[in-house]
């Protein structure tokens, strides 16, 4: 059997945010992670080292939030199907001890009870929006009832007497006294939606932010109204989360305001204002207070740590992709990857430490569907039939770019900033962002590579690879490979030392390599062994294997040598799970970086000894 590639670590997603909404981050028992979603996935993240995350995957549809358990052995996570699952924290493998049908749609908020006991859930539902479970039967503690639009946010009293106090569309807050709990009081200050709610440390009080932009303070054993954050209002725009300091003496709030306040909750006076930013993305929609750190999410996804005594910059600001990881392409001393999204950005990521920063100016306005570096230039193509050219000295978008004939598939460049493009109905030579050779193909191309001696273009299409002759700017000739395959190649990729040309299908799932010897290509294998269409290829950098990546997740690496069964050395079945490896790249003979839809980016470890 082929041998395994051990993962090295993850370069997490971010959170996944939606304008007008609000998110929750679960905060660590002992202060070390913090949790959020984003896909299919939890990410357990490293609260002070951004390249350390765990990823939990086990969700059949996307959840929303996550929360450890007080004594830390558990995360209990909700998704948008209204289930709830509870799985352990104490292996890597995060075995599910439980799993939940609790309502009827999206879970949008839990609570533990301080025993580690109870949760209480809540979100959109049918029948009802919230309930409170027993964690190891689920069965019912109660009735949670009355809420008359969909439960935004909840929250257990952290002592006896208990509580539970929710929040909704409704514009209430509810009280229930329990277990097993039943109603106890409605309030109803707020005059827009309630969107978070959170009980103090010690249970003394409990706190809503609204849409009103009022941060309500009540008392948390009676539920009765004391007073507002600020007097009146706490901020111009909506507050989507808040949080307490951990000694209960401060209170954090986030707006859409596009600001964070810290307050003083005895005085119920601004202590410090963060403004983040002027544009929409700059909206602040999630936070957290755990131990020195204190965390905000912005609309973009960014997490921010916020200094108080230098409230005009945050600390640090961890940047990445929440949407999917379309692209993707390693500079030549490997130690920066740029990633190109869905949404349109690029972001760069330093390898050794983790730190991710973004192409600043104004770039692609859609999809970036593929990239190459080539010297200085990083060479980027989009859904906005636009190719450009970006200097990688000063990560600035400018004026190096130019429209392409028809919707632009895939591109190879040369080290002299030399590109070739396939489009739909086109190939396309470029050179500094200008088009210099357009013609026009009826054979469908997909891929493209050109082979190290610069002269040869292979083009992958629907149902052949072709062959070109490159001559300085212009391409002329063709020659087909004769294929018995009735198939798209999705990929074409020569060998660094120019001797094979590697190709990869679509929908029949083929890997075939086939033999330079002079002007013809001889076929030295063909195979079927990974189980998805393989959307990725890439060869290592000595020419002894290559790599590709595939729609259910895997991670393939096919060996030269002729030992191995059918070639395949080494396989990762859930290179990303419930996800595809869009991308692959070699960072060296044995080491290996994907990227995915799951907006997360891998890398991984091939140790030749455990091939077989």
């Amino acid at each position: 059997m082929p041998g395994p590639i051990d993962l090295k670590c993850t370069f997490a997603s971010l959170p996944r945010t939606t304008r007008g909404k609000a998110i929750v981050l679960g905060g660590d028992p002992k202060g070390e992670n913090f949790l959020y979603c984003n896909t299919n996935n939890v990410y357990i993240k490293d609260i002070n080292d951004p390249s350390k995350c765990d990823v939990y995957a086990d969700h059949a549809a996307a959840p929303n939030v996550a929360k450890y358990a007080p004594s830390r052995f558990y995360i209990a996570s909700g998704d948008s199907s209204g289930k709830v699952l509870i799985w352990d924290t104490t292996q890597a493998e995060h075995l599910v001890k439980y799993e939940y049908p609790v309502l009827g749609g999206t879970i949008k908020d839990i609570a533990w009870d301080s025993e580690s006991k109870r949760l209480a859930i809540v979100g959109e539902g049918r029948e009802f929006y919230a309930k409170c479970i027993s964690w190891d039967m689920g069965t019912t503690l109660g009735e949670i009832s009355g809420q008359e639009k969909v439960v935004n946010s909840v929250d257990y009293r952290p002592v006896r007497p208990f509580r539970i106090v929710t929040g909704s569309d409704d514009q209430k807050s509810m009280v229930f006294e329990g277990p097993k709990f039943k109603y106890m009081k409605t309030n109803g200050e707020s005059t827009n939606f309630v969107n978070c709610v959170r009980y103090h440390p010690k249970g003394e009080v409990f706190i809503t932010g609204g849409s009103d932009g009022k941060a309500l303070i009540y008392e948390g054993k009676t539920s009765e109204y004391i007073g507002a954050l600020g007097g009146d209002k706490a901020h111009k725009g909506g507050i989507y989360a808040l949080d307490f300091s951990p000694d209960g003496s401060e209170v954090l709030t986030v707006s859409g305001d596009k600001t964070a306040k810290i307050w003083n909750l005895a005085s119920k006076e601004l202590v410090v204002e963060f403004v983040m930013g002027k544009e929409i993305d700059d909206m602040q929609v999630g936070c957290l207070w755990q131990g020195d750190n204190i965390i905000t999410v912005s609309l973009s996804g960014y997490i921010n740590y916020l200094d108080k005594s230098n409230p005009s910059s945050p600390r640090r600001i961890q940047k990445g992709h929440n949407k999917a990881i379309m692209s993707m392409a390693v500079t030549p001393d490997k130690s920066r990857v740029y990633t190109g999204g869905s949404d349109g950005k690029i972001f760069y990521w330093d390898l050794n430490t983790g730190i991710c920063e973004i192409i600043s100016g104004k770039g692609h306005s859609n999809q970036v569907t593929d990239m190459a570096v080539a010297g200085d230039w990083l060479i980027s193509i989009g859904l906005d039939d636009v190719v450009r050219y970006t200097s990688i000295s000063s990560n600035e978008y400018d004026s190096n770019a130019s429209k392409l004939p028809s919707q632009p598939k895939t591109l190879a460049a040369l080290p002299n900033g030399i590109a070739v493009i396939t489009c739909i109905e086109h190939i396309v030579v470029v050179d500094k962002g200008d088009i210099m050779f357009e013609q026009a193909v009826k054979f469908g191309p997909i891929s493209v590579d050109i082979h190290p001696g610069q002269t040869r273009v292979a083009f992958g299409g629907s149902k052949e690879i072709h062959i070109f002759e490159l001559d300085g700017t212009s391409l002329k000739g063709m020659k087909r490979i004769e294929c018995d395959i009735n198939d798209d190649w999705t990929c074409v990729r020569f060998s660094p030392d120019g001797a094979y040309l590697a190709a990869a299908g679509g929908t029949k799932r083929y890997t075939a390599l086939y033999k330079l010897e002079g002007d013809d290509f001889k076929e030295v294998y063909k195979t079927t062994k990974q189980t998805g269409r393989i959307y990725c290829l890439a060869w290592s950098p000595e020419s002894r294997q290559f790599a590709t990546g595939s729609l259910d997740g895997s991670l393939a690496v096919w060996c030269l040598e002729p030992k191995y069964d059918k070639s395949l050395s080494h396989y990762e079945k859930f290179a990303h799970k419930k996800a595809y490896v869009q991308n692959v790249a070699w960072l060296s003979e044995n080491e290996l970086i994907t990227s995915s839809n799951d907006c997360c980016i891998r890398q991984w470890t091939v140790n030749a000894s455990k091939g077989k």
